[in-house]
């Protein structure tokens, strides 16, 4: 998430919500303690989110590509192994596989990223208790290279597995938690809210978040790691109704997680990213840049994720058929000879001046900006310094000006385990 996606996001949540995100309003309480997270990996000022979130689950700086992995092959024990020892209870939940980036900083350690079948029979090995997210093709034996049964290996060691958003909603405590809820990452929220089938089978992350919350609550310690993971996906596809409406979602998330802790004010609850990715910002446009608002109504009013638009479109549709795709998901009468331009693109025969935004999902964000009004500064993690709120017991210790690796230590710190 860049600045300009959590802004964005903001208005956008005033006109679709009549509300602004719970995220900027904490920011108003005299007990948030707010700070900057310099989120740079071993090897480059940009940092890749298995790096950074081993940064904060292990507490080191590793190169781009590993997960809680030195170099020379020296694993980092990740802070969710740490914490099994002393009792605590663990769980991740994400819009994301599973076994992505993110959630596996807190719990593998792995050479590569994309050693999916790996992290999860790691997350088993180390009995994380909840587990919730898409992913499921690295957990059946019929999708997995091995062919092995990791699923009925979940179920042998006593783990309840859901696959619909009914069950996770009438799921009793006591046995631990492995929600699969998607063969890869879950739908975006703005394709989501638009189809009947994907609402009554998918969860939001708001729901999985109360419902881990519900299972882990009891428990005397616990932690909980909460990423709404398609944020960052919008931004590298310049989309910004796919990227804002997440970023909402993780919001409506978040909300679930400060009405626990008001209830439960023994608990810290801690807001970041990992990276700011694409740098997407609301363009001054027309005279006295009035016009802004108005692109900006205009894209809460959009219905499909780009990627939903191009699947729609198919790669040999002609123009009109472009144009009707987009005019059906947005409201956008796009130019006969932008759509023209953009064509190209999906016919693999473009070029972009800035060769990293030379993909059809690029610049179709690059299109949609005219009627958005949305502005890209590329399509990839930025080197920004990434903000972070803080609240509850231990929050003051966020301030000012830290690295990425002092979030680890904290956490230790508060678990008694400094040193």
């Amino acid at each position: 998430m860049s600045m300009g996606t959590l802004t964005c996001a903001d208005y956008l949540s005033q006109i679709l919500r009549k509300r602004p995100l719970v995220w900027t309003e904490l920011l108003k309480r005299a007990e948030a303690s707010t700070c900057f997270v310099n989120m740079r990996s071993l090897d480059s000022y940009v940092t890749d989110s298995s790096a950074a979130s081993s940064s904060w689950g292990g507490g080191q700086r590793i190169p781009n590509g590993a997960v809680n992995m030195l170099p020379g092959m020296k694993p980092v024990t990740p802070i969710y192994e740490i914490l099994r020892k002393e009792g605590w209870k663990r769980g991740l939940v994400t819009t994301t596989e599973i076994t992505h980036a993110t959630p596996a900083g807190f719990a593998a350690s792995v050479p590569k990223r994309s050693m999916a079948d790996k992290i999860a029979e790691q997350y088993l090995e180390k009995e994380v208790d909840v587990l919730l997210g898409g992913g499921s093709k690295y957990f059946g034996a019929d999708k997995r290279k091995d062919k092995r049964d990791l699923l009925g290996d979940y179920r042998k060691a006593g783990y309840q597995v859901f696959t619909e958003r009914s069950e996770i909603e009438s799921a009793k405590g006591g046995d631990k938690w492995l929600g699969l809820f998607a063969t890869g990452h879950l739908p975006y929220t703005v394709d989501h809210v638009n189809d009947p089938e994907l609402k009554k089978s998918v969860p939001t992350l708001a729901a999985m978040t109360r419902a881990a919350l519900g299972r882990l609550g009891g428990s005397k310690r616990f932690m909980l790691q909460v990423e709404g993971g398609r944020v960052d996906h919008g931004c590298h596809s310049c989309d910004a109704i796919g990227a804002f409406r997440d970023q909402i979602a993780f919001d409506e998330a978040l909300e679930v997680c400060l009405q626990y802790q008001q209830s439960h004010p023994e608990t810290l609850v801690v807001i970041t990213t990992d990276h700011g990715n694409g740098n997407p910002g609301l363009n001054g446009t027309g005279a006295n840049y009035v016009a802004s608002n108005l692109l900006l109504h205009q894209l809460s009013e959009a219905k499909a994720s780009l990627g939903e638009m191009l699947k729609r479109m198919g790669k040999d549709a002609g123009i009109m058929d472009i144009r009707n795709v987009i005019a059906d998901a947005t409201g956008y009468k796009a130019p006969i000879e932008k759509v023209e331009f953009f064509q190209r693109f999906l016919k693999k025969k473009g070029e972009a001046l800035y060769e990293m935004m030379n993909s059809p999902t690029n610049q179709l964000g690059q299109l949609l900006a005219n009627h958005w009004g949305i502005g890209w500064a590329g399509n990839a993690h930025t080197a920004d310094y990434v903000p972070l709120t803080a609240v509850g017991p231990g929050a003051s210790k966020f301030s000012g000006f830290i690295d990425n690796t002092d979030v680890f230590d904290r956490y230790m710190e508060f678990a008694g385990l400094a040193g």
